[in-house]
């Protein structure tokens, strides 16, 4: 859905933490601090008083533009018109939660484990809450908490915006917000502050001093129209389940194999580019490790299969290569590393997703899937992503146009490589012409 909501300093209400103030006058102060949107949380109301609780929430906030969700309570969210509901992994699914709150409605998931990350990753929710970062004495039926390390990887994983939940204060947001979170889910810091504006303008100022616009977060969320139809592909959905037709899986291979002849060739070009060394050598040990273990992946799967690789090279395939082969010759090292993103990001979320899913026991293609969802490829994309995001915020204006087109038409290459492995000539693959209809 990929709404527009300031999630920065999110509060989560709790009245018996609100020093006997009444709820209006927490959340009232709150929101004049800074407070950019509101969870009612109400675990033991009856149904009457949540509803009640919320109407009178949504009076004081919905002048105010300040969106109102509710926790858990579906039912209570739609008596009330609310602008959204966050639901746990233990309440209504989000499926039932999409289709009773309608598409227009706020629906945010908490995340307990990275294995959860991943199943939220194909969903279409708003946001997820990664929960708990640090433990937290008003909420003790937690999971284990991430810590911040745990936070950094989480966030890097999520294809969604991400609030940190859990052990929020003024002496743990800021570095929150420097591990990547949107924002920050706040209960006691707030409602039981001695001046509650103060407290959550304080607040408000350390999020905005750590707060930067990643690049990376900013192109995945305007690509994700295209990745969600990357996933519905049937190519990968059947490879997942290890039904794929063997000649539609070679012919994919075959093409493979002469995409990564020029992708090897792209990343010696692109570590040319490079003044740091370590970066240099960063790309260096990508086309070092692609030839050694992509390549004997490759021709593992080509003998078992008895692919034929001597094939010609589909429109597909070379004007994918020609794409990422302009975006290096620019010149330009950020918009040179967007156009050959895609090809290692998007097959890194798609083999963790479907790592998450697969039926791998007697799968042909479990070697595959699992080269693409193994961690060290996530930790070598991480890197990648956390050196883009650094030069983005020296780029130029002009820069980042042309480091936005080049991602998202490589996107689209992605998506058009799947549909041509499964499809070959029966079908037009003129919409990789315009990106129009995919933004």
């Amino acid at each position: 859905m990929r709404k527009d909501i300031d999630l920065s300093l999110y509060l989560v209400t709790d009245r018996d933490l609100s020093l006997g103030r009444s709820l209006e006058e927490v959340v009232s102060e709150a929101v004049a601090g800074g407070v950019t949107i509101v969870q009612l949380r109400e675990k033991e109301a009856s149904t009457g008083e949540f509803i009640a609780l919320a109407r009178r929430l949504l009076t004081l906030l919905r002048p105010l533009g300040i969106p109102l969700v509710i926790n858990d309570r579906v039912d209570v969210a739609l008596a009330v018109d609310a602008d959204g509901v966050h639901i746990g992994q233990s309440d209504m699914g989000y499926e039932d939660a999409r289709r009773l709150m309608g598409p227009d409605k706020i629906i945010g998931l908490s995340v307990e484990s990275f294995e959860d990350i991943q199943a939220a990753n194909t969903l279409d929710v708003d946001y997820v809450g990664i929960s708990p970062v640090y433990g937290t004495p008003t909420k003790t039926d937690t999971a284990e908490p991430f810590g911040l390390e745990g936070l950094r990887k989480a966030v890097a994983m999520s294809v969604h915006p991400a609030v940190a939940i859990g052990g929020m204060n003024a002496s743990t947001i800021g570095e929150v917000i420097d591990a990547g979170a949107d924002g920050v889910a706040v209960v006691s810091a707030i409602c039981s502050a001695e001046k509650i504006a103060k407290a959550a303008s304080t607040l408000k100022d350390i999020v905005n001093e750590h707060s930067r616009s990643l690049w990376s977060k900013q192109a995945w969320r305007k690509s994700l129209k295209i990745y969600n139809a990357i996933l519905e592909l049937p190519f990968l959905k059947e490879l997942s389940e290890g039904t794929l037709r063997h000649e539609v899986f070679g012919r994919y291979i075959a093409q493979d194999e002469i995409y990564l002849k020029n992708y090897y060739s792209q990343m010696f070009m692109l570590a040319d580019l490079m003044t740091d060394p370590k970066h240099k050598e960063l790309f260096l040990s990508f086309a070092q490790s692609g030839m050694e273990g992509e390549k004997a992946m490759h021709d593992m799967l080509i003998k078992r299969f008895g692919i034929d690789t001597e094939v010609t090279e589909s429109k597909v395939t070379s004007d994918y290569n020609a794409h990422i082969c302009n975006g290096i010759a620019s010149g330009n090292p950020c918009i040179a590393l967007a156009a050959v993103l895609p090809c290692m990001w998007i097959y890194n979320q798609v083999g963790l997703h479907i790592l998450n899913h697969a039926r791998l026991e007697g799968n042909p293609y479990k070697e595959w899937i699992l080269e693409y969802g193994k961690e060290e490829f996530s930790e070598g994309v991480n890197k990648v992503l956390a050196m883009i995001d650094d030069w983005a915020l020296k780029a130029d204006e002009e820069t980042i146009r042309q480091m936005n087109r080049y991602f998202l038409k490589a996107a689209l290459f992605e998506y058009a490589f799947w549909d041509y492995g499964y499809h070959a000539e029966g079908k037009s693959y003129d919409y990789t012409e315009s990106m129009e209809e995919w933004l």
